[in-house]
């Protein structure tokens, strides 16, 4: 049998900022390549989202509503992000 279309997805334990702050990933393997999409959350409420696409060639993050996080916080977010993404693809 012929396989049409064949998919992975792989959820990584969360990148904790603070005690109050994480950032949960998962990996979506395809024939198109890999997407990485990620959660921001502070005290369990969504305050951004992160997503890496190859076949799009593009990294979008976005903190909303970014009054919730601190400087430091955002700062985290901001410096981690190109390492995180690199650990995730090669993992």
């Amino acid at each position: 049998m012929k396989k049409v279309s064949e998919n992975a997805t792989v959820t990584f334990e969360p990148e904790v900022i603070n005690e109050h702050t994480k950032v949960t990933f998962s990996k979506v393997s395809n024939a198109k390549g890999v997407t990485v999409y990620g959660k921001v959350e502070k005290d369990n409420a969504e305050v951004g989202s992160i997503t890496s696409d190859e076949s799009g060639n593009y990294l979008i993050t976005s903190l909303k509503p970014v009054g919730k996080l601190s400087a430091e916080e955002i700062a985290a977010v901001y410096q981690n992000v190109p390492a995180w993404i690199e650990e995730i693809k090669n993992n």
